[in-house]
């Protein structure tokens, strides 16, 4: 049942959706109602983007089910690509601040998935640490990943200044211990999550400052988009940021608990069109 709030804005300028969990069936498709309801948006003039921890090349997917051209914040929004797939912003890290978590995770026998925008110049999407082990989630990653992903076993010799996302996956118990270990260095961010694509958790790590709100609220003044015209929908706790940050934060009816309680409304899961439901309460408020 969807919950209907006190206080619902007469007006939102922009939505920002969330792709897995959010946007995508547990299949990874945009249900055809998605579709509809977000052509109608567009239609009638709320401006949409998506934000995700996608990379580009992977939120691409569900853009062409969408038919729809979108700015996209993505790698959890260290990213943010205009309609034509331009970098706009990108937040990435030094070489030393990636030689360090390098460190770090291999000494807890942890190889590291450094992401990067490959769109935005050459080479790979991704590129793997070579020089730790594989545990299966990280081995499913590459696999799936194909010829858009790398290993290099000399990483911390490659002088990468183009990082832009370090993710690992894992145990969920084996990826606290490397998280707690990187909270420890103060300038970076973190979250850990359940993996909805690859078996097991995924540790994310972004420079202390990203965040999808942050570079949601970017977008939105570069649009000339008031930031408190915003409502922002997800599911999980990567997408807590921008649903306490925006006007109107939305939270999944399969959204983690977290996300809810930070939430002005709930809306039904993605299973059931909730983003759908969410567009046509916006239009018609």
């Amino acid at each position: 049942m969807v919950v209907v709030p006190p206080n619902v804005p007469k007006r939102i300028s922009l939505l920002a959706i969330d792709v897995d969990g959010t946007l995508v069936t547990d299949d990874n498709r945009v249900s055809p109602e998605t579709q509809v309801a977000l052509r109608r948006a567009h239609r009638e003039g709320l401006r949409v983007i998506l934000a995700t921890g996608r990379r580009y090349r992977t939120t691409g997917q569900a853009l062409q089910q969408l038919s729809l051209r979108l700015p996209v914040v993505c790698l959890g929004g260290s990213l943010t690509k205009s309609t034509d797939g331009e970098t706009l912003h990108s937040d990435p890290f030094t070489v030393g601040q990636v030689k360090h978590l390098l460190a770090l995770a291999r000494n807890r026998g942890q190889a590291l998935i450094l992401q990067r925008d490959a769109d935005g110049g050459a080479g790979p999407d991704f590129v793997v640490d070579g020089n730790a082990p594989w545990n299966e989630p990280t081995r499913h990653y590459v696999d799936v990943g194909g010829d858009s992903g790398s290993q290099d076993a000399r990483l911390e010799d490659a002088g990468h200044d183009d990082i832009l996302v370090v993710g690992a996956f894992g145990e969920r118990e084996g990826l606290r211990a490397l998280q707690g270990d990187i909270a420890h260095a103060g300038e970076f961010a973190t979250t850990l999550v359940e993996s909805k694509r690859t078996p097991g958790w995924y540790l994310e790590t972004t420079l202390g400052h990203v965040n999808k709100w942050a570079a949601i609220q970017r977008l939105a003044v570069a649009s000339r988009i008031d930031p408190l015209a915003v409502c922002a929908v997800g599911d999980a706790a990567n997408d807590l940021p921008m649903i306490r940050g925006a006007a109107f934060g939305v939270a999944m009816g399969n959204a983690e608990r977290a996300v809810k309680e930070a939430a002005d409304w709930i809306t039904l899961s993605n299973e059931r069109n909730g983003v759908g439901a969410l567009v046509d309460r916006l239009l018609d408020a």
